[in-house]
């Protein structure tokens, strides 16, 4: 039900982004100046940036929920018709926070901070790309591979919503190869010398191997304290809405 929910989310978050761009924008004939039309770029290069949703799956589904982040790739084109490219992204997910106040010992609890724990997936990743961003509709195929972070920090700073951290521990990191693909498709909503296009799709990555930090393991450790980091795979399907502009 958690999938089916999410898939339907993305979904009509979508329907709407594009009803938006047809009601708000001027038909695309009409966005064609003579500028544009004698002067355009030449359409193999581009780049995106996204919002996404990190679903878990998989023994990752056990122990956590549903990440929040986004990212950004670059997109090369190996021919004149953009059938092959080469496509070079980042993506930051957060999938775990936890939050409370303590007494600051010695202070009779007349002083109070807040701890702050946060987990997180920083993935850098690389491979081809069947189709880019070209036409009206446009649907395409990635292959990636590269480098993906897991990482638990706690964070103490003063209660007062102003203040900033005074201390920080990195309480788990572990570094690990990452594989997997992508599907999604772009949808021009811009022509000009720049045309814009809307990024719906879905990524699934893979970590064979991953020692990484839960909301569950972490309340542990707040209670007993002793972090006992999850070892094992960790693969999540992360859906993202974004934009794509062609910038050469």
């Amino acid at each position: 039900m958690k999938s089916q929910a999410l898939m339907l989310l993305v979904a009509s978050t979508v329907a709407t982004s594009a009803l938006v761009a047809s009601v708000s924008a001027p038909p695309l004939a009409a966005q064609e100046t003579p500028s544009s039309q004698s002067g355009p770029v030449s359409g193999s290069g581009s780049i995106g940036v996204n919002l996404l949703v990190a679903e878990p799956r998989g023994d990752f589904a056990k122990y956590a929920d549903n990440g929040f982040g986004g990212g950004a790739y670059f997109l090369k084109a190996l021919d004149k018709n953009g059938l092959v490219n080469v496509r070079a992204e980042a993506s930051f997910v957060s999938y775990a926070n936890d939050r409370r106040t303590i007494p600051l010992g010695g202070t009779g609890g007349l002083v109070r901070l807040d701890l702050g724990t946060s987990s997180n997936i920083a993935s850098a990743l690389v491979g081809p790309q069947l189709l880019g961003a070209k036409g009206v509709f446009s649907p395409y195929l990635t292959v990636l591979g590269g480098v993906s972070v897991f990482w638990t920090e706690t964070t103490v700073e003063g209660s007062q919503a102003l203040n900033l951290p005074f201390a920080s521990t990195t309480n788990a990191s572990d570094a690990v190869w990452a594989y997997g693909g992508a599907v999604g498709s772009y949808l021009l909503v811009r022509r000009g010398t720049y045309p814009a296009r809307l990024d719906v799709g879905a990524r699934l990555l893979r970590h064979d191997n991953v020692r990484y930090l839960t909301a569950e393991r972490v309340a542990n450790a707040f209670n007993t304290g002793a972090v006992v980091p999850v070892r094992g795979r960790a693969d999540f399907i992360s859906y993202y809405l974004g934009a794509n502009v062609t910038v050469f």
